[in-house]
């Protein structure tokens, strides 16, 4: 295995001062988007507003709330990918830059990776499953084609996938196997952190479990944190230390898991957590311009 003191040699941006020190510390996030057009009058559309929160080693941490509330919004600026408005992201506290170059890129990726909710489109359909880890060791480690087929196989492993599989295209897997190695290729940097937006959403139940099973059991060996970016307070009970419930771009609640999914505070929390279908659940029956009151 790659191991931490090599890949900081490589030039990564971030290593612990110490283990207190958060791996992700955000600090007042703002992102407001301008509109084109006549959508909404012109005014700017606030995405994510004033959100902070600190993800510590070893931990997860799981942002949830409904479809546009900027969970998204708020990984991508955490990756980089999207440029905050205001406010600061910061990595074992040294700040993001705002306009990252291809060095800052790079190192950035061997602090924090991304898995992404879609397992068929993560991969490229005509390259090997193997080669899709083996061109990010080459990458950013420079090793030899022996040794970086040797250390995918490691990481195959790692994620409980046959080395007979490297030659395998992205066709011949199942959804769960795609996303074991879309886990496995974020894996390969070394990562402190990796961000989890809504990665086991397009799978079934059953595989689901397998894969949150098998993101414990990675978390225990590496050390790793996980930021899980989810709507599924299912899932959330199941992997999460620490929950984020946001709400049109804000911070509703946010405290241990256990305390905020049985002891919600805010009606926002609790309106989510009742939404879940119990068994024996039936959809109930409503005129057709009776909408659902969501508290404030």
């Amino acid at each position: 295995m790659i191991s931490q003191e090599s890949q900081g040699s490589q030039g990564s941006v971030a290593d612990p001062a110490d283990a207190t020190t958060p791996v992700v510390r955000v600090r007042d996030l703002r992102k407001t988007f301008q509109p084109r057009g006549l959508l909404n009058g012109g005014q700017p559309v606030v995405a994510v507003d004033g959100v902070s929160f600190a993800l510590l080693s070893g931990s997860t941490l799981a942002v949830v709330g409904e479809s546009g509330s900027g969970k998204t919004t708020l990984a991508k600026m955490i990756m980089g990918v999207e440029a905050p408005t205001s406010g600061s992201v910061e990595f074992f506290g040294r700040a993001q830059p705002r306009r990252m170059r291809a060095r800052d890129r790079r190192a950035h990726a061997r602090v924090i990776q991304m898995v992404f909710q879609n397992p068929y489109r993560s991969l490229d359909p005509r390259q090997s499953v193997g080669a899709a880890v083996d061109e990010v060791l080459r990458l950013h480690f420079g090793l030899s084609h022996q040794d970086s087929r040797a250390r995918t196989a490691e990481l195959f492993d790692l994620v409980r996938l046959t080395p007979t599989l490297l030659d395998a295209l992205p066709r011949e897997l199942s959804g769960g196997q795609r996303q074991r190695v879309c886990i496995a290729r974020a894996l390969a940097t070394n990562p402190r952190a990796i961000v989890l937006d809504e990665a086991v959403a397009a799978l079934d139940v059953l595989v689901q479990a397998q894969v949150l099973n098998l993101l414990a059991d990675v978390q225990e060996q590496t050390n790793v944190s996980y930021l899980f970016v989810t709507h599924d307070l299912a899932v959330v009970r199941q992997i999460a230390d620490d929950v984020l419930v946001m709400r049109s771009g804000r911070v509703v609640e946010h405290g241990r898991a256990e305390e905020v999914l049985d002891h919600p505070e805010h009606p926002y929390t609790r309106l989510l957590r009742d939404s879940v279908p119990r068994p024996g659940w039936k959809p109930a029956r409503r005129p057709a311009d009776d909408s659902p009151t969501i508290p404030a």
